[in-house]
Parts: structure tokens; C-alpha cells; sequence
């Protein structure tokens, strides 16, 4: 089940006294915000007068013993107990796992097991029979329903379409960094919201950076590429970091291209990123062939072995980098 489809489905559920609920439910997703927020839906199926006494939340290192005496546990002046299990990792302990496969196996129908993975840990077999809540990032015309919920609350205000752009661009959809810029942003305007209220206010995450560099670049754009790069020096960003954000950046990039064709998530997992980085990464390695950005991560590898070993400075070693990269087009 996507995040987008939790709200509804608990709703519904909600309004047909809880019955159709299944007896666990596993939060994943690399988006922070949308997990809490997940969690936040299964809490707001208690009675909020009594939900101190019937929702519990705990920590997979806390053990599975506590969990499975709370979910045992009759709820009070309510019809239902809530246990969140935060911080699941792939490494559950033999103990923990035959603790939760007991319970699972005749779980109290009054109660509600939810986990919260960190990432890899929602494919444990213990999980293949509960139902999954994936809260990945959201494309950007889902993060304008969300973010239009926002902008009605207190004081209100208005967003241009070009705005929420700029802010998805800078934040690489990542609903943490949009949930607090959007507070930012309603703060500091008086009415609605523009694309240069977002220039002016929000900061790009450092990879949104790389990808203006390295378009600048791919694009033969001199002065832009400057540009961008002295804005990153400016930020405080060492040249040898510089270095390697952009050997980073051009090894996605690559490895973009070795595997076009195959899904964003997919390449994003093998990669280690965002999938919403994954659109940006693409849109650039697609103006190089696959021999030059070969040529453009091995001579950024050997200038970082040249300065840790002491044959280059940093400086001259990103210079180099960018005069390299330029000539590569």
C-alpha cells in the first residue's frame, strides 16, 4: 500500500469499527516525514481521550518482550491497543523473532502491531503476511495535495505552480525539508507564495547543487558552471569535498547509463540515493556517452588519490577536476 492510499483506508476501516484491520502493519520508506506521519494515522484510530493509555511506542531495542505483554493487554474505555515498534532493523535477535512470530501467529484481536523499518529490514520473512506501508518519496503532484493541506491551515496562503516546483527541485522531494520550508515560506509571505519567495528562502540540499554544477558542465555552459561552483565554495565546502561530491555524482551518473532502462527505484537502491534523485541524475548523464563519463570518474578517482597522497593540493586538484569535466563535452 502506497502512503497516499493509508488515510482513506484507515478512515474506511475506522468507520466500520475497526474490523477490517489487519492484525500488523509495516511502515518503510525513505522519507522520514511521511513515516511519522504514517504513524500518526495508526495513533488517531484510539479514542484521543484515551490514546496515553492505549498507544504505545517502543524501540526494537527495547525487545520483543514488552511489545507482545503490551498487545496482550486489554485496551482501556476503548476498543482497540496500539503498539508502534520503531528503529526495526534486519538483525533481530532469535529471542525477538520467535517472541513476534508467537504473537503473530494468534495475535489478540483488539490490538494492532506496527512496525517501523530502517531500510532492507520491511523484506524479513517475519513481515511476508503483514500489510506494507510504503513512504518512499512521493512524486511531485502528490507533494502538492500534501503541501496544499498545508498552506489551508492558519494563516492561510496561496503557492504558485512554479513555486512548489522550485521547492521540490531544491529539496529532492524529501517532505522534511518541504514541511519546514512551507512554515518558512508562510511566515515570510504575506499573501501567495512565488517562485522567488522560494529562491530567496530556501537552500538547495548539496546533490541539487552537484546537479546544477554538473548540467552547467554537461551543457558547455562556462559561466553558469562557475557560477554554481562559487557558490558551493562560498557555502563553506572544502575543495577536496567538492572533489568527491562530483566523483559521486559522475559514478551515478554512469551507472545510470550502464542500466537505462531499468526503474529509478531500482538503480536508486543499488546506488545508495533518494529515488527522486534518480530524475535529476538521469537528466544529465544522458547529454554524455558512457566512454566519457568512464573517462570523467577515473580521472576524478586519480585526483583523489593524488590528494591523499600529498602529490596534489586541493585547490589545484578541483581546478583540474572542473577545466576536466568541461573539456569532456
Amino acid at each position: 500500500m502506497k502512503y497516499t492510499a493509508l488515510k482513506e483506508y484507515l478512515a474506511a476501516a475506522k468507520a466500520e469499527g475497526n474490523a477490517s484491520l489487519r492484525p500488523c502493519y509495516v511502515i518503510f520508506g525513505d522519507d522520514a516525514w511521511l513515516r511519522q506521519s504514517a504513524v500518526g494515522m495508526f495513533r488517531a484510530l484510539a479514542d484521543p481521550d484515551y490514546a496515553a493509555m492505549n498507544c504505545t511506542v517502543l524501540s526494537a531495542q527495547d525487545g520483543a518482550e514488552e511489545a507482545v505483554f503490551t498487545l496482550n493487554t486489554f485496551p482501556v474505555f476503548d476498543t482497540i491497543r496500539i503498539v508502534v515498534v520503531t528503529d526495526v532493523t534486519d538483525k533481530l535477535s532469535a529471542a525477538d523473532r520467535a517472541a513476534y512470530e508467537g504473537y503473530l501467529a494468534s495475535p489478540n484481536p483488539d490490538a494492532l502491531l506496527v512496525f517501523v523499518c530502517e531500510d532492507g529490514a520491511e523484506k524479513d520473512p517475519l513481515f511476508a503476511k503483514a500489510e506494507k506501508v510504503d513512504c518512499g518519496h512521493l512524486p511531485e503532484e502528490e507533494i502538492a495535495k500534501l503541501v496544499a493541506e498545508m498552506l489551508r491551515a492558519e494563516p492561510v496562503r496561496t503557492m504558485q505552480k512554479a513555486a512548489l516546483h522550485e521547492l521540490v527541485t531544491r529539496t529532492l522531494n524529501d517532505m522534511s525539508r518541504i514541511a519546514c520550508e512551507v512554515a518558512k515560506l508562510k511566515a515570510y509571505s504575506d499573501g501567495e507564495i512565488t517562485r522567488e519567495d522560494v529562491c530567496d528562502m530556501t537552500s538547495a540540499e548539496p546533490d541539487y547543487q552537484i546537479y546544477q554544477l554538473s548540467d552547467a558542465l554537461a551543457s558547455g555552459e562556462k559561466g553558469r558552471a562557475l557560477r554554481v561552483l562559487t557558490a558551493l565554495l562560498d557555502d563553506g565546502i572544502r575543495p577536496m569535498t567538492m572533489i568527491n561530491m562530483l566523483y559521486s555524482y559522475y559514478r551515478r551518473m554512469l551507472h545510470s547509463e550502464l542500466h537505462k532502462g531499468e526503474p529509478d527505484a531500482e538503480v536508486a537502491a543499488l546506488l545508495g540515493v533518494k529515488p527522486g534523485a534518480m530524475y535529476h541524475v538521469r537528466k544529465v548523464s544522458g547529454k554524455y556517452k558512457q566512454v566519457q563519463l568512464k573517462k570523467c570518474v577515473d580521472r576524478l578517482h586519480a585526483l583523489q588519490y593524488a590528494v591523499l597522497t600529498g602529490r596534489r593540493s586541493e585547490e589545484s586538484a578541483m581546478h583540474d577536476a572542473v577545466l576536466m569535466l568541461m573539456a569532456q563535452v
